[in-house]
């Protein structure tokens, strides 16, 4: 059988599956390699290597009155990914920016969504092709997906209430290893802490091997001290996260101190107040980590204040 007729073959294996259990695409708007597809038999093959190997990258943007926030910078850290994991890209930022920002319109051209914010998902795999590791395995040019579908961030009443976290026995990846700095797809690193965490945390957050707190599964992390904003250096082996790197602007321009050092994570035992940063939450209050409780289990002032000015400052950035 020619890898073509495979393709096909498990294309239409894997549309069945889908269709039988399709409520969690409803209103999703999926493109593969810049055709947009039925989100209830949207398939890829066996053969790729993101699902063979998770050999893919991603990266996630998302909407503020239905315009992408940061998409310049999600594609240039995508590209510096590829660097990273020596992929090859065989389509154009530009192509990927169009893709997206069509893919976020057609989601809010959906009944009921045109006032919706938008969570916009590109994944890119080296390709599909022959088992095997080698280059010479692969038999396509790089095959990206893009997934859109509505935003669900938390509420006020959980921003009251802040994150629980738990610190995991799982280190974070070594930089030498699979580096963190990489978006991507190969999430075991991150999943299994998440899994680790277990019930009554909300998420997990990651030492290195020597001890030092780098980040969460998909976020960064600050606490807070005597008034100065601490965080791990990007050279400890974490994401460049885009709002770490706005919130640290933020928070120079309104003149609080930010150090960037290595700590264990009994600093966040004893911080004031605790934080994270990511796409989807922006700045977001962490009331507990492991049995501590922080800041009285509430959002701390400095947490409040970066977040409102993040917040404020969106409408600067979009511009």
């Amino acid at each position: 059988m020619l890898l073509e007729e495979v393709i096909l073959w498990t294309r239409a294996c894997f549309t069945a599956i889908v269709a039988s259990v399709n409520p969690f695409v409803e209103n999703t708007i999926i493109v593969i390699n810049g055709q947009q597809v039925d989100a209830k038999t949207a398939s890829i093959p066996v053969f790729d290597r993101g699902f063979l190997y998770g050999d893919s990258l991603y990266e996630v943007a998302r909407t503020y009155g239905g315009k992408a926030l940061f998409m310049s910078e999600h594609l240039d850290r995508l590209f510096e990914s590829a660097k990273l994991a020596r992929m090859q890209l065989s389509q154009s930022k530009e192509e990927y920016r169009r893709q997206m920002e069509a893919s976020i319109q057609a989601f809010r051209a959906l009944p009921g969504q045109s006032q919706s914010e938008a969570y916009c998902r590109i994944i890119v795999t080296r390709g599909a092709g022959k088992i095997g590791f080698g280059l010479n395995c692969v038999m396509t040019p790089t095959q990206y997906v893009i997934l859109t579908q509505k935003l669900e961030p938390p509420s006020a009443e959980q921003f009251q209430k802040g994150f629980k976290y738990r610190v995991v026995e799982r280190f974070r990846n070594h930089p030498n290893a699979t580096d963190p700095a990489m978006k991507s797809g190969n999430y075991l690193n991150s999943l299994l802490a998440f899994l680790e965490a277990g019930d009554g945390f909300d998420d997990a957050l990651l030492c290195n091997a020597d001890g030092h707190l780098t980040e969460g599964t998909t976020f960064n992390i600050f606490y807070v001290k005597n008034g100065i904003v601490v965080t791990s250096p990007l050279d400890i082996g974490i994401l460049d996260g885009l709002t770490r790197r706005a919130t640290l602007e933020l928070a120079k321009k309104l003149k609080i101190p930010v150090r960037e050092v290595r700590f264990p994570k009994e600093r966040l035992y004893e911080a004031d107040e605790v934080f994270m940063t990511s796409t989807i939450k922006e700045v977001f209050p962490v009331t507990k980590v492991d049995q501590h409780t922080i800041a009285k289990g509430k959002p701390g002032p400095i947490t409040e204040k970066l977040n409102q000015a993040f917040r404020k400052e969106v409408q600067t950035w979009l511009a």
